[in-house]
């Protein structure tokens, strides 16, 4: 028999915790004083405190961790228990993974802090453009990226599935809905060919604008070049106007090798 300070030790968790999980019965001593009350425990028991330290840092209650030890699970509910933790997990990982990356990019930005030269940038008008979209308002707290993305893959699922041609390169559009950002994915099709779920919209000619060309292995340094381009305008004294747009010349979901976008910011 082991002391609940040895089997503590041993089993690396505290004292304390050993006499809650007593109290929850999920961990009973082998033996307790019935004149000092203390705690007795076997050797062989060290096996079930593990499994319960495992489960429960695995994110599970300690109810269903009881649930698990005493196998009060059939293999059904074993299994949607384990599955939907794990997914639990994953969406963690993956929101972790985008936070990271938005941190990083953040950082990119802090460290260059330049602008661009007039080279780099060229002013231009835009034509109108016929284009079947889906378009969201962002929410508190969302950001254009955890957004953009599946946006766009819906998008080209529907037109997949619908068979339309294309008449050009994807674009994103960005405006502004009283003081809220709004996101749209557009593909560039005939309006008679505009598939079921995407709507069918017109983007106005713009006589003046401010034009850039990202160039990257990645997309997150496109915001840098987003904020060059402000740069730029407010260098120049001009003053931007109405929703800006991004053209994906050159995507890695085509195939190709990184990423050619070009940045069209409308001007007054």
């Amino acid at each position: 028999m082991l002391s609940i300070g040895d089997f503590a030790r041993r089993a690396g968790v505290s004292v304390r915790m050993l006499r809650h999980y007593d109290r929850l019965g999920l961990l009973v001593p082998a033996r307790v004083d019935e004149f000092t009350g203390y705690r007795f425990y076997r050797a062989d028991q060290l096996g079930r405190v593990n499994r319960l330290v495992a489960l429960k840092d695995l994110g599970f209650t300690l109810e269903q961790v009881g649930q698990v030890l005493d196998g009060r699970l059939n293999d059904r509910q074993l299994h949607h228990l384990l599955t939907t933790r794990r997914d639990e997990l994953a969406a963690q990982i993956a929101g972790d993974r985008l936070r990271l990356h938005q941190v990083e990019a953040r950082l990119r930005s802090i460290e260059k802090e330049n602008t661009m030269s007039h080279n780099e940038t060229r002013l231009t008008s835009l034509p109108a453009l016929q284009v079947a979209q889906l378009s969201v308002t962002l929410t508190e707290g969302q950001s254009v990226g955890e957004v953009v993305s599946p946006l766009f893959g819906r998008v080209a699922q529907l037109v997949a599935s619908s068979g339309a041609q294309r008449r050009g390169p994807d674009i994103g559009h960005y405006g502004d809905d009283g003081g809220a950002m709004t996101v749209a994915a557009a593909a560039q099709l005939a309006l008679e060919d505009t598939p079921p779920g995407l709507v069918a919209a017109t983007l106005a000619s713009v006589e003046h604008a401010l034009v850039a060309t990202y160039t990257g292995a990645e997309i997150d340094g496109i915001s840098d070049a987003w904020q060059d381009l402000a740069r730029e305008v407010e260098a120049r004294g001009l003053t931007p106007v109405g929703p800006c747009r991004e053209v994906y010349l050159q995507t890695p979901y085509d195939g190709d090798a990184g990423w050619v976008v070009e940045l069209q910011q409308p001007l007054a």
